[in-house]
């Protein structure tokens, strides 16, 4: 329950980097998307926390219960995710939100595959 309630905060960061190219629509309508209400610098760092925090957060678990290489694999899956979050999404994330999610989303889908993984060589947590 608890890796399906982090991988759903690690997955509204990735909704979150929708909200970026509606920025100015938003604001027009006077709508609270969190770039809108945090500025889209604040907004950038939250959304890019929830995702790698949380998948690490995974990581530590499943690591915690000894399944240590399915932790090292979720960890080498974040990794990738952090470089294009470098390379495209903290430069401009209006401009970079379509080429970050293409690049950067493959390894959280991964990620989560690999959960399922360790959850059924493990057994319930």
């Amino acid at each position: 329950m608890v890796l399906t309630m982090f991988y759903s905060f690690a997955g509204l960061g990735i909704a979150i980097v929708n909200d970026f190219k509606s920025v100015e629509g938003d604001k027009a309508l006077g709508l609270d998307s969190l770039p809108v209400a945090f500025g889209i610098d604040t907004a950038k760092w939250i959304c890019v926390g929830m995702i790698d925090v949380f998948q690490l957060l995974v990581a530590g678990i499943l690591a915690y219960v000894g399944e240590l290489p399915y932790a090292a694999a979720i960890c080498g899956l974040v990794a990738p995710q952090i470089y294009f979050q470098q390379k495209f999404f903290l430069k401009d994330p209006v401009k970079n939100d379509v080429k970050y999610q293409a690049s950067a989303q493959p390894f959280l889908v991964l990620g989560i595959l690999v959960t399922g993984l360790a959850v059924g060589h493990h057994g319930p947590l």
